[in-house]
């Protein structure tokens, strides 16, 4: 039995083009997979730790061999949980629109979070290369956008994705791209994201 974090960056529920793309990819998982677990993380929803002054501090005491205060201790405990959260799960399913050619800053809280050196990643200075500390393991992405197609030199919603999951040795990565969500008419539009209710099953059937 596999369990499965959804990580949904949408705001808007039934209304988000990504998290009908996660409603197909997970409904048609759930039917070929009944034994596994799958559990949703809304970023927009969730009780994230600010990552303010004592986090930032906490990061950086052990790389300088300094110490931590009780206050540092308490949010740095907080940090590891939803990396330790993170890392529990064997596979991931990450539903994200495109905000202003990047992604929602909730997401990018989430992932200044479980981004940290010498738990999540390490750095080779001579090869000046990222090194993965977490299990590499299947993630999928199910990404929108209006009118950026995959490889525009505006994208820096899929690059920026896929390097920090890397980063940190997720680099069995999968993608699903619905790129012209804003067509002309309400209907143009759910006809649109409806053609790629087949892609999300294939790719679910994989996954």
């Amino acid at each position: 039995m596999s369990r499965i974090l959804h990580l949904e960056a949408s705001p808007k529920g039934e209304l988000s083009s990504s998290s009908k793309l996660a409603n197909w990819f997970l409904n048609a998982y759930s039917e070929a997979n009944p034994e596994d677990t799958i559990e949703t993380l809304n970023v927009f929803e969730a009780d994230l730790p600010k990552f303010g002054a004592e986090a930032a501090l906490a990061k950086f005491a052990p790389i300088f061999g300094e110490e931590t205060t009780d206050t540092q201790k308490s949010i740095w405990t907080e940090v590891t949980a939803q990396i330790d959260h993170f890392a529990s799960f064997d596979k991931i399913v990450l539903s994200c629109p495109m905000w202003n050619y990047s992604v929602p800053y909730p997401l990018k809280h989430y992932l200044d979070i479980i981004m940290q050196p010498r738990i999540t990643f390490g750095y080779d200075p001579e090869k000046m290369i990222h090194i993965g500390l977490l299990k590499n393991r299947p993630i999928q992405f199910l990404l929108s956008r209006s009118s950026i197609p995959p490889g525009d030199y505006g994208d820096f919603q899929l690059p920026y994705l896929r390097f920090v999951f890397g980063a940190m040795g997720l680099t069995d990565i999968r993608m699903i791209t619905a790129w012209q969500t804003t067509k002309p008419t309400p209907e143009g539009r759910s006809d649109y994201i409806k053609s790629f209710e087949t892609e999300c099953n294939v790719h679910a059937a994989a996954f």
